[in-house]
């Protein structure tokens, strides 16, 4: 993946607030928009995945315990079993302590990316809804998602240059 060519530009962010507001529905629409080339679908799941990061590490500021993690995971996957989507325990586990720096599991996590989607959204949402931000919050949210996903982008950025350099 070229990240230099990954920018998050105000279409990446109205994209996510829809998202965010409406659910991946909102996102139907844009397809054709994301799947232009790889660095413009990266720039929309960039946002993506930090605002999942950004979203659990709220959730989890330190300090926090891992069962406190293994019990989210349970309850988000209880919600998600009463809407009948089923959430793979481990990949959900996996992604929450990778968030916040936690210990790894000792189990084989499955690299289904379908799987990590899924999960990521559901528990995106589930947090989204369980912080019930009135406007000034969600841009709030949406602006520490933004620089996050910028300061990501550069990090990413930052390896490839030094894994070709070498």
């Amino acid at each position: 993946m070229d990240y230099s060519a990954v920018h998050i530009g105000e279409e990446n962010i109205l994209a996510l607030r829809s998202f965010l507001l409406e659910g991946p529905e909102a996102w139907v629409p844009l397809q054709d928009e994301m799947q232009v080339d790889d660095e413009t679908a990266a720039g929309y799941m960039s946002l993506l995945f930090c605002a999942f990061e950004v979203a659990v590490r709220r959730k989890f500021a330190q300090p926090y315990f891992v069962g406190q993690l293994v019990r989210f995971v349970a309850d988000v996957r209880i919600a998600a079993s009463e809407d009948a989507i089923p959430i793979n325990p481990l990949v959900a586990e996996d992604m929450v302590r990778r968030a916040v720096d936690a210990p790894p599991l000792k189990e084989n996590v499955p690299e289904d990316p379908s799987a990590i989607l899924h999960a990521q959204v559901f528990i995106l949402l589930y947090l989204v809804a369980e912080m019930d931000l009135d406007r000034a919050g969600l841009e709030q949210f949406i602006d520490e998602v933004t620089a996050y996903t910028k300061e990501w982008l550069a990090a990413r950025r930052t390896e490839a240059s030094a894994s070709a350099s070498s």
